[in-house]
């Protein structure tokens, strides 16, 4: 028996249109169109949130029952430790409640963040957001942003990935974008802030952005350090639960040349190089054992030919890079 017949207090066509929202919310391509209508079907009704919740909370269940206290989520694992797991194309055809779970598990953490967005980007996308006090933020790809305009406070949480802000000047409403516990705060400037597993990384363009950590000073000493000023082409980062690091100075069109469809490289570790053009495709990249991760690497990419970006760079050191499709590129 399916998981929503054994739910009589939701209607059944909505816990499955509940089930086939997750699904499609975890895909990786979500346009904002499909999150307006997500929204649009979510308020429906109280019944409609409500079974979504559910539906949501059931396969955060199944991932605690799936024992990924191993670090390796359910389809990476090893083929004898697979065994009964069915990919998304099971659900497709099937419909079975345990194929859906195998979709939704691997994607729990972006069902969640996507869940609290107000805008995301799928893997590849960029999108420019006009907020509601005229600023603009520019999404790069996999990212996404929860805004709290309320004066004197222009809050906007980085939940994801990468942004440029283009502040609009108000002296009396200061702007924030927070993220991994620390603030990067302006009145008037554009910089770019990005988070990528637990660390942020804080680039100004113009004007001045204060940035401050995480970690909680004990004394007036603390606070002072625990505050970073920008100007522009700096640079600062910090360790989720860290204080920011002193301000470098960088090249910030170098920095932030995703907004013109490029990613620079000068100088790069090989293994950082393909880091970062792995945020630009869908599918996990894994380096062999003949791979030299610490050659520097120097090179210009348009983001929209990542996969042949990756391809030219495992040449540069006599690898191939293997795609299996909307699973994993290794490079040996």
């Amino acid at each position: 028996m399916e998981e929503s017949e054994k739910r009589p207090d939701i209607d059944r066509r909505i816990a499955l249109e509940a089930r086939d929202w997750i699904v499609r919310l975890t895909s990786g391509h979500v346009s904002d169109g499909d999150l307006h209508r997500f929204k649009v079907w979510r308020d429906l009704s109280t019944e409609h949130k409500r079974a979504f919740e559910r539906e949501r909370v059931f396969w955060q269940q199944l991932q605690v029952l799936d024992g990924k206290s191993d670090g390796m989520p359910p389809l990476w694992r090893p083929p004898q430790q697979r065994r009964g797991l069915i990919g998304r194309r099971g659900f497709l055809i099937g419909g079975g409640a345990a194929a859906a779970a195998t979709a939704a598990i691997m994607a729990t953490p972006r069902l969640q963040l996507l869940w609290n967005a107000d805008f995301a980007t799928a893997v590849g996308e960029q999108a420019e957001i006009p907020l509601p006090d005229g600023s603009v933020a520019t999404l790069n790809t996999d990212s996404a942003i929860a805004m709290d305009f309320s004066p004197p406070l222009r809050l906007v949480r980085l939940l994801k990935g990468e942004a440029e802000f283009k502040v609009r000047p108000d002296p009396s409403s200061l702007f924030r974008v927070a993220t991994l516990g620390g603030n990067s705060d302006a009145l008037s400037t554009t910089f770019s802030v990005k988070s990528i597993e637990d660390v942020a990384t804080i680039t100004v363009q113009e004007g001045h952005v204060h940035v401050t950590g995480s970690a909680a000073p004990t004394d007036l000493t603390e606070i002072m350090a625990d505050k970073v000023e920008l100007v522009a082409n700096q640079q600062t980062s910090y360790v989720a639960g860290k204080r920011p690091l002193p301000a470098s100075v960088v090249d910030a069109d170098v920095v932030m040349a995703w907004r013109n469809g490029r990613v620079i490289f000068e100088g790069r570790p090989f293994s950082a190089a393909i880091a970062e053009l792995g945020r630009y495709v869908p599918e996990r990249i894994v380096l062999g054992p003949g791979a030299s991760p610490n050659v520097p690497v120097s090179a210009i990419f348009s983001v929209r030919d990542a996969l042949d970006a990756v391809q030219a760079l495992a040449k540069t050191q006599g690898l191939v890079a293997r795609r299996i499709p909307g699973v994993m590129i290794l490079i040996t």
